[in-house]
């Protein structure tokens, strides 16, 4: 359902054309919201308390975004809104210390430097269409990253491993669920047995194929797809991809990782684990180029 004609301003700007970075955990979000970040006249927030709220509200109740689109709007817009206020307590190149109160609500001097805002805040694809109605000129940037080598540092990372706790790994209300990557009622049943690989596979097969939908609904000038392996080694090309579609001044320098991760898990997944992620995303593996010639 389109949405009423709105004006956004922040720091005194009209916000147009933000722009969203998405992706599975561990995909490269974070490589390309620093590049764009460095952009001059770019501010790229991500993990505000108050988006974090809204994000993980609609990445695991999706239904929530067709039943009450307006509310949905409004809710991001006003979280969005929050979050990219610099002031000298919020804005990261500020030096901080202590603010007179009259100075701490108020824009700091980065923020009439500041023409552009976005976002790459964790798990953000899970609410991708519902900011594409909330904002109609957005531009989202999404990233694809070998689902093995996601798999390996998702079992590496305690906050992301605690999504599969119990309490929170609530199934019961969403069929399909894209946040757990669930399917079919065969998979939600069969969900408490698999092994903490599966469930990260699970997840990674389920944000491809999220990417793959956005793909089908977004046209080409809404929407770029990068490949993270891609962007090692050919970092210039990366750059002028995300120069030309964002607008952004972005540097290739930003883009340069002197570990890149590529492979690693060959060394850092066991052999069940493997056998896990193959049999949850082996198919989705293949479809994506990543499963030829291992």
């Amino acid at each position: 359902m389109k949405q009423p004609p709105y004006i956004l301003v922040v720091n005194g700007t009209k916000v147009h054309r933000p722009v969203f970075v998405l992706g599975a955990p561990h995909s490269g979000v974070d490589l390309i919201a620093h590049a764009l970040d460095r952009a001059p006249g770019f501010h790229i927030g991500s993990g505000h308390p108050s988006v974090l709220d809204s994000v993980y509200a609609l990445a695991r109740r999706p239904s929530m975004a067709e039943d009450r689109a307006s509310g949905t709007a409004s809710l991001l817009r006003a979280a969005f809104a929050e979050s990219w206020q610099l002031t000298p307590l919020t804005c990261p190149m500020c030096p901080g210390g202590p603010v007179p109160a009259r100075e701490a609500a108020a824009p700091c001097r980065h923020a009439a430097e500041t023409a552009r805002y976005g976002d790459a805040s964790p798990d953000l694809l899970y609410c991708a269409t519902a900011l594409s109605a909330a904002f109609d000129d957005a531009a989202f940037v999404q990233i694809i990253r070998d689902g093995r080598d996601v798999v390996a540092d998702m079992l590496a990372d305690e906050r992301a491993l605690a999504w599969f706790r119990p309490a929170l790994a609530n199934l019961e209300h969403e069929l399909p669920n894209p946040f757990f990557g669930i399917e079919t009622e065969e998979e939600r049943a069969e969900y408490p047995r698999l092994s903490n690989a599966a469930k990260c596979a699970l997840r990674w097969r389920g944000a491809v194929r999220l990417s793959a939908r956005l793909r089908g609904a977004l046209g080409p000038d809404r929407l770029m797809t990068l490949r993270y392996e891609d962007v090692f080694g050919g970092e210039v090309e990366a750059a002028e991809q995300l120069r030309e579609f964002t607008g952004a001044r972005v540097s290739a320098l930003e883009l340069v990782r002197e570990d890149s991760g590529v492979g690693t898990w060959r060394k850092r997944l066991g052999v069940e684990e493997r056998e896990a992620v193959r049999t949850v995303a082996g198919a989705e593996l293949s479809r994506l180029g990543y499963a030829k010639g291992h």
